[in-house]
């Protein structure tokens, strides 16, 4: 039988490293002015400004320890899927993180010759860490469903897998963002529980039909290619979201395009931000964590 694999087409979002536990959280603001190198996309100029101000927000509030992250659109045709990702580079390290946004993000855009300037001004809720973070593994692997081959990297057409580990048992769900929508990779598109349950010290690779866990029926795991359609390369992530306690994903839901196009399980990115704020005001355990990935195309 031949293995579905599904096709993920990621644009830009710009997310932070949240590991910590909730604590009380703060709202915190800032406003920073990016200019664009050469050749960068209005709306990756766009994506990095957010993405300053919020590491400005945080460091304002807390002070200096956050990485970054990016984000996602998901297409499925026929039983084939692909999928494109994203990667930003690393800010150090802050002694807060970003827990959602309360307005969206203010952006006001000009010209500096043949480059981009973007003015953004951000608004979100943030908490300070604290040093009871369970330190799970999450690793983006390309091409083989092996930890060695992790990687920030891709070029369209590699495949994609994650390996998860964490030294105590728990909850874990993936998504992936676009500046709209959230989708869900894990629980799996056939996972009628709403949850994936993890063992302690268990190394999981997942997006993968030959290692399923004990007890999987290995025909309902869903797979992963990268792509891109771009002149140049995407910058997009992953959402880890762990907890040790049960949680389910949120209501979402599934969008038929046309025949033999369909997208992943989805929300929109609005009640993504809802769902996870106070998800993390319910569960003061639960952590997230943000993995950013560069995909090229064939060409570059």
């Amino acid at each position: 039988m031949m293995q579905s694999r599904h096709l993920i087409i990621f644009l830009s979002l710009i997310c932070f490293h949240m590991t910590a536990n909730a604590q009380k959280q703060k709202s915190v603001e800032a406003t920073y002015t990016y200019v664009a190198a050469q050749r960068e996309s209005l709306e990756d100029a766009k994506r990095n400004a957010v993405h300053y101000a919020k590491i400005e927000a945080l460091r304002k509030e807390f002070g200096t320890l956050v990485s970054d992250a990016s984000a996602s659109t998901i297409v499925q045709k026929g039983n084939k899927t692909t999928e494109k990702f994203v990667s930003m580079s690393g800010e150090g390290e802050l002694n807060g993180e970003w827990i959602g946004d309360r307005e969206a993000p203010k952006i006001e855009t000009t010209l500096d010759g043949d480059k981009f300037v973007v003015k953004a001004t951000v608004k979100g809720y943030a908490t300070e860490i604290n040093n009871n973070t369970i330190d799970y593994v999450a690793k983006v692997l390309r091409n083989r469903p092996s930890p060695e081959y992790e990687s920030e990297e891709f070029v369209a057409g590699n495949d994609i897998y994650v390996s998860f580990s964490a030294p105590i048992d728990g909850y874990l769900a993936i998504y992936l963002l676009d500046s709209d929508n959230a989708y869900c990779l894990l629980p799996y598109r056939a996972n009628k529980d709403g949850f994936f349950k993890v063992t302690h010290q268990t190394e999981y690779i997942l997006f993968s039909q030959s290692h399923h866990a004990v007890g999987e029926n290995p025909q309902e795991i869903d797979e992963y290619t990268v792509t891109s359609d771009k002149e140049m390369s995407d910058f997009n992530q992953i959402y880890f979201i762990f907890s040790p306690n049960m949680f389910r994903k949120p209501v979402d839901f599934n969008k038929q395009v046309e025949e033999g196009i369909v997208y992943p399980r989805m929300m929109t990115w609005g009640n993504f931000q809802e769902w996870i704020i106070k998800a993390r005001k319910r569960d003061k355990e639960m952590s997230v964590k943000v993995k950013n990935i560069e995909v090229k195309p064939q060409n570059l």
